[in-house]
């Protein structure tokens, strides 16, 4: 043991001395070691800071000295963890009916005697809504709130940055954000609760701020809300918008326990307790764990993210690889004098690990300080960006992980080059002599095995529907390609018989030095491969939208719709200066109205209008539930073969859905006037449908009518058939059913205003439809959509990936190339000698940087073009990119030819320009001496 101390401590010693005495190859290896664990470190941080842990919530919610929080009420009993994870609670059975819960008063005296009795509530009601307040003409969307901020006990949970706190009715604080828009102290604003409610006037007096605190209007209790018929704990009437949310903060002396917690939790609330969070209460007190009711965790997911970082810490060995392996061959002397001396094999091997251990450790180190200021940098520039931060929050368990990761990559680099080490021909690195050793048989086979091993689990995978065992299979297939990579430098330079000079002496060179050479080409194939396999998949996706785009409306057709809540004259008044704000920003033709079915109702639509499918083309009815299978509404998206399994729309507006009501005048502006003869069929009275399942064979719809009650129930049914025909090849935006006017009347519903449509005489830019959108959800509550037809989002990612591929290509490329530069002066000396041009160092730069890059290009493009073509396989099945539901066309195996080429041809040539023109022509004349 004492021996190994000392050859430990010897090799470390050594290893310091070989780190000072090459500091350029030092730095390039803590370089690629360093930059991944600077990233995963800034990462790092901002997670741990974004992630709140118990005590960030109590300080967010209960600031410094609120004793509880009692929120999500809704009248059912249920259980929940000590810290109030809202993923791990669950009800139980209520005591008392949902439908009718209790009221405020009520349910706030139940609490009031289930807590100490010294403590007090303190309630806070908020309304989440983007139409009840405006200022200056503007639409504000922002979150009304009743709260006495400046009660005893709510220090901390809100802070006054400048004027007062509400004193009385009609005064108001706003949150920075707000006054961010230009609201500042002394403003009016305009609110309404509800239609139901009169307009008020608001005065600002102050601006506050906070951890949790967005864009906020804040007043005094009762002021906003002064209706107690407005406030309700019907859990309903949050999701309809129609009432504000409620907590309560508990304030006083005494603690609330984890007793209390559960006499709460049995009222239908749950509790965030100061004193619970600080002091856990044991585990059999509590009713159930996480075990019982936690997520559970999809191992597949796992079991593929740890396969991609198993192939990034690959990549990143293999980017250091050639610098290491180099550095080991420059210390050959120095471990054959340790040989000479009587040093084992296992200490030149430890000599060589000790050496890239350091550096790594070191390199780790570095980075993980800097990464953690980047990240602390990052965090208060967030902070005063208002984002809500409650601390930065760096784990020293995280960066001992990051430090330890990096060291063990750059070991894991090192194992080769110790490997050879160790088997070091002392007489001949005594006398300076370089041989060349034919590639080992059993590395290049097994590599092949394990690359057709990975292939056939990656098919089996893609074809059974495994991600797992899918990636798995693509991980394996690339480290195969990684271990097989020098036997395949060794076998293309033994076809560099006819070649010229400079290509034969590259590929020979390149050879004989494997073991700097094999991991720079497995760096550019690794990510090459990874750009093809995102190329391919990317192409299908594109292919797989394109097909499956169904358009809202014609071309270049804009639309405009009114998202305002407000009453009838509030509506009429915003689609006017809506429309203002269009014609004046905009070039489009004359606006034309289309109509809807009428709402009516604080729980939406009284009625539903379902158009029926014929008998035949019903689904079965094992795969849905009775209520789904009958009758299909358009726009509904069904799994399964023939009409079930067909997209009845995708991303359209009302009337797409078949809710559009017309005589074809605002047809023909809808279709760009594509449609003439469905336009003609509506002013005669008939329905249009591009849906021929909809079509029954007396050659109409059926249209199925229910009507609902406030309460949500049916009281009414009937189906109307009426007179329809096919619309026009190609016209999608028509997808269901668009109505003739006079149907509304048989139909025995009534219609309102849907929008406008227009005509773009110049289409917009995406930037500018943006700058009038923001503007028209301001000033008018609108909403204004542009039909372009299939727009390719997915070009900017394929630049970014294309850019990256190319630096990750290029930097393994000429690390390679650099080292072999230096390595090759006596080579190039010796060229210089015999009469070589000043040329000949410039194009061997050139061949021996195509020489790595076109081989590992190659060889990338193949494997990840296998790669593509089995996450393109596993997007056939129901667990990725959406359900069967969402993707009703099928996927397509589509290969980009011309960026798949690109990369294969382009990589090489841009390498060999690159190190052409960077390689200084002069060649060096040194002392050669005899061996």
């Amino acid at each position: 043991m004492r021996e190994r101390f000392y050859v430990w401590r010897a090799a470390l010693r050594l290893a310091r001395r070989d780190v000072w005495r090459n500091k350029a190859r030092s730095a390039l290896v803590a370089l690629m070691i360093a930059l991944p664990v600077l990233a995963l470190t800034v990462l790092s941080v901002f997670y741990r800071t974004v992630e709140r842990d118990p005590q960030d919530e109590v300080r967010v919610a209960l600031g410094v000295q609120a004793q509880a929080e009692i929120s999500e009420v809704n009248g059912v009993p249920l259980m929940q963890l000590p810290f109030n994870d809202d993923s791990s609670g669950f009800e139980s059975t209520p005591d008392f009916s949902h439908e009718n819960p209790p009221t405020v008063e009520q349910f706030e005296k139940r609490l009031a005697a289930l807590l100490p009795a010294r403590d007090q509530l303190v309630a806070d009601w908020w309304l989440e809504s983007s139409r009840n307040l405006h200022w200056d003409g503007r639409y504000l969307a922002t979150t009304v709130r009743e709260f006495d901020y400046t009660a005893h006990g709510i220090e901390g949970v809100i802070e006054q940055e400048s004027g007062r706190a509400p004193q009385q009715p009609g005064e108001v604080v706003v949150s920075k954000k707000i006054a961010a828009l230009g609201v500042e102290v002394g403003d009016d604003l305009f609110y309404r609760p509800s239609p139901a409610h009169p307009e008020q006037r608001l005065r600002v007096v102050g601006v506050v701020s906070g951890l949790d605190v967005y864009k906020e209007v804040i007043g005094r209790p009762g002021s906003l809300f002064p209706d107690e018929g407005f406030k309700t704990l019907d859990e309903g009437a949050y999701y309809g918008g129609s009432a504000p949310r409620y907590r309560l903060l508990v304030v006083g002396p005494d603690p609330v326990t984890w007793d209390h917690v559960l006499n709460i939790n049995q009222t239908g609330a749950r509790v965030l307790s100061r004193a619970v969070v600080a002091d856990p209460p044991p585990a059999d007190r509590v009713p159930f764990t996480d075990a019982d009711y936690a997520f559970e965790y999809d191992a597949d997911l796992v079991g593929i993210v740890v396969v991609l970082i198993g192939m990034a810490l690959l990549q990143v060995a293999l980017m250091a690889g050639p610098a290491i392996a180099v550095g080991a061959r420059r210390n050959q002397h120095t471990l054959a004098l340790m040989a000479a001396g009587g040093a084992e094999r296992r200490d030149l091997r430890v000599v060589v690990l000790a050496t890239n251990g350091l550096i790594g450790v070191l390199s780790s180190l570095v980075a993980a300080g800097l990464g953690a200021g980047l990240g602390a940098l990052l965090i208060q520039v967030l902070r005063y960006l208002d984002y809500s931060m409650v601390r930065i929050d760096i784990h020293l368990t995280d960066l001992l992980v990051l430090v330890a990761v990096g060291g063990l990559t750059a070991v894991g680099a090192s194992l080769v080059p110790a490997r050879q080490a160790a088997k070091l021909d002392v007489v001949a690195a005594l006398t300076g002599r370089r041989g060349y050793h034919p590639p080992k048989l059993r590395v290049p086979v097994a590599g092949l095995f394990l690359a057709l091993t990975g292939a056939v689990f990656a098919t089996l995978g893609a074809v059974q529907r495994l991600p797992f065992l899918a990636v798995l299979g693509i991980g394996v297939v690339e480290v195969g390609m990684v271990m097989a990579s020098g036997a395949i430098v060794a076998l293309a330079a033994r076809m560099a018989v006819g070649l010229p000079f400079s290509a034969r002496f590259a590929l020979r060179d390149a050879a004989r030095q494997r073991s700097r050479t094999a991991p720079a080409v497995a760096a550019v194939l690794a990510a090459v491969a990874g750009g093809s396999a995102a190329l391919v998949y990317v192409a299908a996706l594109t292919d797989h939208e394109e097909r499956s785009y169904r358009a809202s409306a014609g071309d270049s057709v804009v639309l405009l719709n009114s998202s305002s809540t407000g009453d009838d004259g509030r509506m009429v008044s915003s689609m006017t200066r809506a429309r203002a704000i269009v014609e004046q920003e905009l070039q489009v033709g004359e606006f034309q109205e289309y109509q809807i079915p009428a709402t009516h109702g604080p729980n939406g639509t009284d009625f539903e209008i379902m158009p029926l499918m014929p008998p035949g083309a019903e689904c079965p009815e094992s795969q849905f539930a009775e209520a789904e299978v009958t009758e299909i509404i358009e726009g509904s998206e069904i799994a399964g073969p023939g009409p079930c399994g067909r997209r009845a729309a995708a991303e359209t507006i009302e009337f797409s859905s078949g809710r559009l009501f017309d005589d074809g005048t605002a047809l023909s502006v809808i279709t760009a006037g594509q449609a003439p003869s469905d336009a003609a069929a509506l002013k005669a009275g008939n329905a249009v449908t591009s849906n021929p399942e909809l079509l029954w064979p007396d050659g109409t719809v059926r249209v199925r009518v229910e009507r609902y009650d406030d309460a949500g129930d049916v009281t009414g049914s009937k189906v109307i058939p009426l007179k329809a025909v096919l619309a026009e090849p190609g016209q999608h935006s028509l997808y269901g059913v668009v109505y003739p006017l006079g149907a509304a009347e048989e139909l025995g519903i009534s219609l309102e205003s849907g929008g406008f449509a227009a005509i773009a005489r110049e289409i917009p830019s995406q930037a500018q439809e943006d700058r009038v959108n923001r503007q028209l959800d301001e000033e008018a509550g609108a909403y204004l959509s542009v039909e372009r037809g299939y727009v390719d989002d997915y070009q900017i990612y394929l630049l970014v990936l294309g850019a990256v591929v190319a630096v990750v290509g290029l930097v393994g490329t000429f690390t390679a190339v650099g080292l072999a530069a230096a390595e090759s002066r006596a080579d190039v000396a010796t060229l210089a000698a015999v009469g070589a041009g000043p040329g000949v160092r410039r194009r061997m730069a050139a061949a021996q940087a195509g020489v790595i890059s076109g081989l590992g290009a190659v060889l990338g493009v193949l494997s990840g073009v296998l790669a593509g073509w089995v996450l393109v396989r596993l997007e056939e099945g129901d667990w990725a990119y959406g359900s069967a539901f969402a993707e009703a066309e099928s996927w397509r195996f589509v290969l980009p030819w011309p960026q798949l080429l690109l990369i294969a041809l382009g990589l090489p040539a841009l390498a060999m320009t690159i190190g052409f023109l960077t390689t200084r022509s002069r060649l060096p004349l040194i002392r050669r001496l005899g061996q």
